[in-house]
C-alpha cells in the first residue's frame, strides 16, 4: 500500500509540474489546434452517415471558401460549427464544417450528397447564395411524413427536422428577382434519396436522413434554439446531444465562382 501510495504521488506531482503533458482536451494538428470535441463529432459523422469522400484540392477549395466568407462577414466572432453547401450542379456536395476565427482553422467533419434547387424546371428556382441563419424567428419544424398525391414525401419520413431560414431572395432565369422560403430538409426515402447529388429541388437544400438526423441530434445549427424560448426548446430532439460548439449558420456558395 505504501508503494502504491507513493507511485501515486510521484503521478500527481508530474501533473502539477507538467500538465500539458497529461493534457487530452487538444491535439495539435499542423499550426493549430483540433479540439477533442470536434475529433469525436467527426467519428460520430462516420459512424452513423458514413464516409463520402473528396479531393484533398477539392477540401482546400472549401477551406478556402468558408474563410474568404468569414473575413468578409462579421458573424462569425467565435468557434463554431456551421454547414456549408456548394451549388454548383457538377458539384452538389454539403459539408459540416468547425469554424475557429480565432486562429482561421477549418475542419471539414464531414461531407454529403445535396440536391440544390434547378431553375430549369417549372416552379423550381435556384438556392440563392450568401450566409443564412437559422433561428426560432424562422422556427423550425417537423415533417409529417404524409404522402403527396405523387407518392412522395416530400420533407422526408415523420418526425425528420425541417430547418426554415426565412424568405430569401434569388433570381430567375430571366434574371428578375424572386423570393422563396428557404429550408434544409430531407427528402422522400425511396424516391428522392436517390436523386440526390444533382439539382433537383424547388430550391431548398434536400439532405439525405441520415444527416437530417445527424445534424438535429447534435444540434450542429442550434445553438439560438438552445437558448430560446421554451417553445423553441420543444423543437429539439428529447434525446438530442447538443454540441458545446453548436453554431446557427448556413453557407452556400458556387464553386463556379471560386
Amino acid at each position: 500500500m505504501k508503494k502504491i501510495g507513493l507511485a501515486l504521488i510521484v503521478v500527481l506531482y508530474f501533473i502539477a509540474v507538467f500538465p500539458t503533458a497529461f493534457s487530452t482536451s487538444r491535439i495539435s494538428s499542423a499550426d493549430c489546434t483540433i479540439p477533442d470535441e470536434v475529433l469525436k463529432l467527426s467519428t460520430a459523422f462516420k459512424e452513423e452517415v458514413g464516409a463520402n469522400a473528396i479531393s484533398e484540392s477539392y477540401r482546400k477549395t472549401v477551406e478556402s471558401e468558408v474563410l474568404r466568407i468569414m473575413d468578409g462577414e462579421k458573424v462569425f466572432s467565435k468557434e463554431q460549427y456551421l454547414v456549408f453547401v456548394d451549388r454548383n450542379p457538377a458539384v452538389q456536395i454539403g459539408s459540416v464544417v468547425y469554424l475557429d476565427p480565432s486562429v482561421k482553422n477549418i475542419v471539414i467533419v464531414g461531407t454529403f450528397s445535396v440536391s440544390t434547387g434547378n431553375p430549369y424546371r417549372r416552379g423550381h428556382f435556384e438556392t440563392p447564395i450568401g450566409v443564412f441563419k437559422n433561428s426560432p424567428e424562422n422556427m423550425s419544424y417537423r415533417a409529417l411524413g404524409t404522402k403527396g398525391s405523387n407518392g412522395w414525401r416530400g420533407l422526408g419520413k415523420k418526425g425528420s427536422r425541417v430547418w426554415d431560414f426565412g424568405w430569401q431572395e434569388t433570381k430567375l432565369l430571366t434574371g428578375s428577382p424572386y423570393r422563396i422560403r428557404l429550408l434544409i430538409h430531407a427528402t422522400d426515402p425511396s424516391l428522392g434519396e436517390p436523386r440526390l447529388g444533382k439539382a433537383d429541388s424547388k430550391g431548398c437544400v434536400r439532405i439525405p436522413a441520415k444527416v437530417n438526423a445527424f445534424l438535429d441530434h447534435y444540434g450542429i445549427l442550434d445553438a439560438s434554439y438552445e437558448n430560446g424560448s421554451s417553445r423553441a426548446k420543444s423543437v429539439l430532439p428529447r434525446n438530442g446531444l447538443l454540441s458545446q460548439l453548436a453554431g446557427q449558420y448556413l453557407i452556400v456558395s458556387d464553386s463556379r465562382n471560386f
